[in-house]
């Protein structure tokens, strides 16, 4: 008797969620360090009753260090002001847009949010989203008690900040802070801008290979941020002087994003490491997230010549075959799946299917011990410390 109940409030919730539109909204460039145009692009549909109206609005000020000594890191914003576009529909329901252009000078930081309404007047709306434009801070004052002084500083450049109240006391405690900075083959910053835009739209929201899938889903519990010139990365060899060592300090995990032709190479961290990206790869995008995979989570290779070293939870590389079975049962996986990484003397959990941490495919995914660690991080982060 309990089951056509049960059928019943699903039926029930199911229509509540019925004529809710879906809606998305991403800033175009994703950073450009120069006066440009920034267009926040809304993308809305809803197929039951159309779409009547989308709302974007945006506040737009100057970026600061905050004013505090010592300077802040991550920046305030002062002299705010509020701007909004409205577009509205003949309850369309297929997929429309709307856009709302901003002229961008130096120092700017913009914090935006998107509401679509139904023609039947439900409404849905985007996350907050802060990001940074025009040229960056370079100098800042400094309130003192006996005066101000002003100093050469740099803050961190937010690419997607999740917030809608820009501050130094923000709480990032539930994000993953990661950052993007130029290695010094970079033709020039806006070479670098240029490059990472691409790679960071199609790893968080474009992307419809399976190596993208968690983070395309997790995508709310990534900040990005852009760093200042200082980086110099060859193979496993990483440099930070400056302002990039400065603010480097700032993030989770650091990729120095590269042109020139180098094995990539990254620390085996839980935060606070770093790693290289070649960034004109026809794979790029894949190079990236599986070296995060290294510096944010603690993964180790799982290939033939590769590290085979790791520290995340659980691991992913074990010293023998006793302790891969042991903690496979631990984890809820198959023993039988603890193969030995060629003749290293090192073991993984293998299913059989392309795995991030081994294979260069875009089929590849987050899987086995990996996939665990992932898990780790994300409940981590959802109870407010990430790192």
């Amino acid at each position: 008797m309990r089951f056509p109940l049960l059928l019943s409030a699903a039926s029930l919730l199911l229509a509540g969620c019925a004529g809710v539109p879906s809606v998305n909204a991403l800033h175009e460039p994703l950073y450009r360090a120069e006066n440009h145009v920034s267009t926040i692009v809304v993308r809305t549909r809803e197929a039951t009753d159309g779409i009547a109206e989308v709302r974007v609005e945006a506040t737009v000020g100057e970026l600061t260090a905050c004013g505090t000594f010592p300077p802040s890191l991550i920046p305030c914003r002062s002299n705010a002001s509020t701007v909004a576009a409205v577009c509205t529909f003949a309850n369309v329901k297929t997929e429309v847009t709307c856009s709302l252009p901003l002229a961008l000078g130096p120092r700017r930081l913009v914090t935006y949010r998107a509401t679509a309404r139904s023609g039947k007047n439900k409404t849905a709306s985007t996350p907050a989203v802060t990001y940074a434009g025009g040229a960056p801070l370079t100098v800042t004052t400094v309130n003192l008690p006996f005066g101000t002084i002003t100093m050469p500083w740099e803050t961190a450049r937010p690419v997607i900040w999740r917030t809608d109240a820009p501050s130094s006391s923000n709480d990032r405690g539930d994000k993953i802070d990661l950052g993007l900075v130029p290695d010094a083959d970079m033709p020039s910053y806006r070479d670098f801008t240029d490059d990472l835009d691409p790679m960071m739209r199609a790893l968080f929201y474009t992307d419809t290979n399976a190596f993208s899938t968690w983070n395309r889903t997790w995508k709310n519990i990534f900040n990005l941020w852009a760093g200042p010139t200082g980086a110099d990365g060859n193979g496993c060899t990483r440099t930070f002087s400056g302002a990039a060592a400065t603010v480097r300090a700032a993030f989770d995990g650091t990729s120095i994003l590269h042109r020139d032709t180098f094995r990539d190479c990254a620390s085996i961290s839980l935060g606070g490491g770093a790693g290289t990206s070649q960034t004109n790869l026809t794979d790029a995008t894949w190079v990236f997230l599986h070296e995060s995979g290294h510096y944010l989570f603690g993964l180790g290779d799982e290939y033939v010549g590769g590290g085979n070293f790791s520290i995340s939870s659980p691991l992913n590389i074990y010293a023998s075959k006793a302790s891969c079975e042991s903690s496979s049962l631990s984890n809820s996986l198959p023993s039988t799946q603890c193969v030995q990484i060629g003749t290293s003397g090192t073991w993984r959990n293998d299913d059989g299917q392309a795995t991030t941490m081994e294979d260069r495919t875009l089929s590849s995914d987050w899987r086995t011990f990996s996939a665990k660690a992932l898990g780790t991080r994300l409940s981590a982060c959802i109870g407010g410390a990430c790192y």
